[in-house]
């Protein structure tokens, strides 16, 4: 049981890594309906749009280094306890993503003006 939860642990950090990457070199053209950084200002300024992909890429690469590394050290760490410890390292991860997503919002209206 303790495999599976180290997966599922290790989830949200890989798709973090796997877009950050995906984006990094080759970001989606703009106003793509697929996998995108799509906000309101995203779609009324293709600079604004660029500018999201290549600042949310670099980030995404970042934290998915930085929580995937962290969250498999705490997992070996704490393997007696993992049953009482994977929901809260998946509850910082997702605190993680929301926090790079408000910051790239912060960062392109300060960019770019909400206009």
């Amino acid at each position: 049981m303790y495999t599976f939860y180290f997966i599922v642990v290790m989830l949200a950090p890989a798709a973090m890594l796997i877009v950050g990457l995906m984006w990094r070199i080759s970001p989606p053209p703009y106003q793509s309906k697929g996998l995108a950084y799509s906000t309101e200002l995203t779609r009324k300024d293709p600079e604004a749009w660029t500018a999201a992909h290549r600042h949310c890429a670099r980030l995404w690469l970042r934290i998915g280094i930085v929580s995937g590394g962290a969250s498999a050290v705490l997992m070996v760490l704490f393997r007696e306890n993992y049953s009482s410890f994977w929901l809260w390292l998946i509850v910082g991860q997702m605190v993680l993503f929301c926090a790079s997503v408000f910051m790239i919002d912060l960062l392109l209206k300060n960019q770019f003006g909400d206009s």
